[in-house]
């Protein structure tokens, strides 16, 4: 039967507190961990990082999963001058910081590294406590400035000396304590920051702690541990700035700072008082002091266990305090432990007196606290109310109820009914439920798990109808995949307060960092986390990479090909028709790239670069590995134009103006042909972008857009390329812009120099015709603009001078202008139809067209039809309208009437009536005639009279 874990639970006044093992043995060789080792526990203590004492440097750093296993060493050659001064996590990521100024980023289990220096183009913070009025906070007897300097004898320069003294990491930054100074770095963006700290003794620094802004991410507080005092550095990463506030403190020197990981508390532990204090975040309010004199041992460390709670690790023993000096202790007796192995037992630290004792290293987390030993890994956490509930001997809350039915169904069947059917009737059945999830989850006994499943599993038989089954099945799974990895092999053992804080995300990078693929494929598809399946396949193929060292690039091309194809894609997933039809990929490879060049596989970097979605990320990629001109061929096959410009003008920029016309003459690149028949054997298929490079595309490209920024270079490169059409086409283009107002004799004269150079330099016919027929319109406009007094330069066409002179009312020498430039006489009477019509200059109109305002008959090249419509739309005179429609030759006689009535000229279509002898449309003008209009009315009137017939 399963014990009852309240029976190990610790009551600290209303709350309790439950050690949960982790890991219950550990298979390093590692003894005496405290007193023989530095170590650094990464967050969550999924990584274990030690260093032996024996040796005065570093050499050697192993480091070792959550559960003991040794995962990978760094060896390094540590002398006096070049040591390594600690190491520390940032999440899973070791940094290593050296003697000399050097930090190395290690980002996997393989060793691989990036090396950076943390004096390295440091940006200086303002100092906002100098520049106060009044300096009260920081009067801190304060001596005189600390920087130390040596100087060289020869030259007589002096250098600081930079001596580590202390380093702690949070979050994303390091901070690098020096004598003199701080150094901020941030290990995302690799910046380094310096903060002056040159009027304080480093001698009567004791320690610093670390904790950012919840409400403002760009914001660090370094509590530093100065004298009797604490000294609160806020840096501002957005103002560029930091501000130092002095506590006053009187209580110190304090050897050890904890922040609760909240930032709300802050624990003070002072050795030399034997005193433990807790205040708040605002150092106004002391909630505890605490005497540790009469503890067996003084404390070794202080830590936060969640955010109201703190935890001393003394000999044998873990004491959690609470307010009120009340307080809590979980032992470590040597004597009860069961299956004790006496050359373990002689392998103990021991004291003076020879008795042998256990030294627990405490992390804190936000949920509980990490308790290490030289031999487990343990987790105190205080006990949920609703795990309370259910467990407390007791209760009868309605998880306890539920899981008491589960026990008792077997024995008494009636009773366990009766249970149910209260809780179903008291409407608590659902919130049992409920409960018990949230327990299966909180806990990490896999019997205790079962036994809160169970009960769920019963009591959702009552409750079909209200309870979601779903939630059931998801919390089942999430289980499972907790469960796998708190196993030994993975090392991950934690709670799922902590997983919702560090993300899936983040879990499936862990699993991955181990090269656990098929397992994060599994967690993937249980959990539905279909988002991060491109994770796996991604660092799968830069596994690949780094492990087949004797593999050709083709073929580790072709498998990473294969792995990338057959990744899930969620939209073809959804689409059964093309679910097994992909043979694209989706998958983003820059990081698969990054590996392939890190690992000197260049020509597999610029193939897999070629499987790239995106064309920008494509182009980038090949630009930062200094492919520039095959990035410039793949910009300008995506059929981009905003690319292809921003490519050609980093190319411009960077590259010589030979190699520059060079790159504007190429066209499609091509592998080496070497390449090429390995990859048909291989039977691989580049993919390439939707349009192919021909011709001068890329020369064409740059001359009719960046080359418009800079003529001088455009002239070099048509004369490079002997483009002495395009050259002077440009020159022209140029001239024109240059002179939007054309007038004077240096217009002309300029004008006709080019004009002339134009047509020396080409032998096209066309263009010669084009050209020469320019100079003559040029040679018009000198002469017209001599024998008017007006500029003439402005109508840049034949046609438009025309209308000019039609304008000034030169038609004649118009006339002679348009049989000297052969502008048909049609087109020059439409013109002169239209330039008139729109002025409205009828008489004129009518004048050109009959000879004079007298006559009445006419001759016109185009007909009088235009003339009527334009007379029509434009309201000309009716008289005027009527002599076009009986001057025109194609309109037929039904046309002529309708239009003479359109014109109120009912005269004139009696007239044509008595023509026709239509006596019936001379009747109906009779009716429609307007009685005031006599002069129709009696030519009608005659007209029918002259047929015959009465009126």
């Amino acid at each position: 039967m399963i014990t009852n874990p309240s029976f190990n639970w610790l009551r600290l006044q209303n709350v309790f507190y439950d050690l949960k093992t982790c890991y219950n043995t550990l298979p390093w060789s590692i003894n005496s961990l405290y007193t023989n080792y530095r170590l650094s526990i990464s967050e969550n203590a999924t990584l274990i990082a030690v260093a032996t004492k024996s040796t005065k440097f570093i050499n050697l750093i192993e480091v070792y999963s959550g559960s003991g296993n040794k995962l990978w060493s760094i060896v390094y050659n540590s002398n006096a001058n070049d040591y390594i001064h600690g190491f520390y996590f940032k999440e899973e990521d070791l940094i290593v910081v050296f003697s000399n100024g050097i930090y190395r980023h290690y980002q996997d289990f393989a060793g691989n590294f990036n090396e950076f220096l943390l004096n390295e183009s440091l940006v200086v913070f303002d100092n906002l406590s100098q520049n106060r009025a009044s300096n009260g906070d920081l009067n801190l007897e304060t001596t005189t400035d600390s920087v130390r300097r040596i100087t060289d004898l020869q030259n007589g320069q002096s250098e600081e000396i930079n001596n580590i003294v202390d380093a702690e990491i949070y979050g994303s930054f390091l901070v690098t304590r020096y004598e003199s100074k701080f150094v901020i770095t941030d290990l995302e963006l690799h910046k380094n920051y310096r903060l002056e700290f040159t009027k304080y003794n480093v001698g009567d620094i004791y320690g610093m702690a670390l904790h950012g802004s919840n409400q403002d991410p760009k914001t660090l507080n370094i509590y530093i541990s100065y004298m009797s005092t604490i000294i609160v550095c806020n840096v501002d990463f957005g103002l560029s700035k930091f501000e130092m506030e002095n506590q006053e403190l009187t209580d110190g020197p304090f050897n050890e700072i904890s922040v609760s990981s909240n930032g709300k508390l802050i624990a003070l532990l002072n050795r030399a008082q034997s005193k433990v204090f807790v205040v708040n975040y605002m150092f106004d309010n002391m909630l505890l002091e605490y005497d540790t004199s009469k503890e067996l041992s003084k404390p070794f460390q202080v830590e936060w266990c969640g955010n109201d709670a703190i935890a001393l690790s003394l000999r044998d023993e873990i004491k959690v305090l609470g307010p009120g000096q009340q307080s809590v202790s979980f032992y470590y007796d040597i004597e009860e432990e069961t299956g004790l192995d006496f050359n373990n037992y002689l392998s103990r630290d021991t004291n003076r007196e020879g008795y042998s004792y256990v030294v627990p290293i405490l992390q804190s987390a936000a949920d509980g606290l990490r308790v290490l030993t030289g031999d487990k890994i343990q987790f105190l956490t205080r006990v949920p109310n609703k795990t309370i509930n259910m467990y407390l001997i007791g209760s009868t809350c309605p998880s306890a109820t539920l899981a008491d039915c589960v026990d008792k169904f077997n024995r008494d069947a009636s009773k366990a009914n009766a249970n149910i059917t209260l809780l179903k009737s008291e409407g608590l059945l659902t919130t049992a439920l409920s409960d018990c999830l949230y327990v299966a989850l909180d806990e990490f006994d896999i019997e205790l798990q079962k036994r809160a499943l169970r009960a769920v599993s019963f009591g959702k038989i009552y409750d079909e109808e209200n309870y979601d089954a779903d939630e059931y099945l998801t919390t089942i799974n999430i289980i499972k995949v907790l469960n796998q990895l708190r196993s030994p092999e993975i090392g991950l053992c934690l709670s799922f307060a902590e997983v919702q804080i560090v993300g899936w995300k983040n879990i499936i990078k862990m699993l991955l960092r181990r090269n656990q693929h098929y397992l994060a494929l599994k967690v993937i598809e249980s959990l539905q986390l279909d988002n991060l399946r491109s994770l796996v396949y991604i660092h799968w193929c830069c596994y690949k990479i780094r492990k087949e060292l004797d593999m050709s690039d083709v073929k580790l091309y072709q498998t990473i090909v294969d792995k990338l194809i057959s990744a899930p894609t969620p939209f073809l997933a959804s689409v059964p028709s093309l679910a097994t039809k992909n043979t694209t990929n989706h998958l983003p490879v820059g990081d698969i790239c990054d590996v392939a060049h890190e690992e000197g596989r260049i020509i597999l970097c610029k193939l897999i670069n070629n499987l790239e979605p995106s064309i920008s990320k494509k182009i980038k990629k090949l630009i930062d590995i200094n492919e520039v001109e095959l990035a410039l061929i793949k910009a300008f096959q995506s059929g981009s134009y905003d690319l292809s410009r921003l490519v050609l003008a980093r190319l411009q920029t960077t590259l010589t103006i030979s190699d520059f016309f060079k790159v504007l003459n190429q066209n499609e690149s091509k592998l080496d042909e070497g390449i090429s028949n390995e990859l048909r054997e291989a039977n691989v298929k580049i993919s390439t972008e939707p349009f192919h490079v021909r011709g001068e595309v890329v020369g064409h490209t740059w001359l009719d857009s960046l080359a418009t920024l800079d003529t001088a270079m455009k002239e070099r490169f048509m004369e490079h390329q002997d483009k002495y059409y395009s050259l002077y086409l440009s020159k022209l283009k140029l001239f024109k812009e240059a002179h939007p107002d054309p007038e004077g004799e240096e217009y002309y004269t300029q004008y006709k120099s080019l004009l002339k150079s134009f047509l020396q330099g080409t032998s096209h016919g066309f263009t010669q015709k084009a050209i020469q027929k320019e100079l003559n319109i040029l040679e018009l406009q000198k002469r017209l603009e001599t024998t008017y007094l007006s500029n003439f330069y402005q109508e840049t066409s034949v046609i438009n001078i025309l209308g000019r002179m039609v304008k000034m009312h030169q038609v004649k020498p118009a006339q002679k202008i348009a049989k000297e430039f052969s502008v048909s006489q049609e087109k020059f009477w439409y013109l002169v139809l239209r330039i008139y019509s729109e002025s409205r200059q009828f008489d004129r109109l009518y004048e050109f067209a009959l000879g004079s305002l007298d006559s009445v008959n006419g001759k016109s090249p185009i007909g009088f039809e235009p003339f009527v419509d334009a007379g029509f739309s434009k309201h000309a005179p009716k008289e005027h309208i009527s002599v076009y429609i009986k001057n025109s030759l194609k309109y037929n006689y039904n046309e002529k009437i309708n239009l003479f009535i359109k014109n109120e000229d009912f005269a004139s279509a009696a007239q044509e009536a008595l023509k026709n002898k239509d006596i019936d449309l001379l009747r109906n003008l009779q009716k429609s005639a307007p009685s005031s209009n006599s002069t129709a009315i009696r030519v009608i009137n005659n007209s029918i009279q002259k047929l015959g017939y009465q009126v």
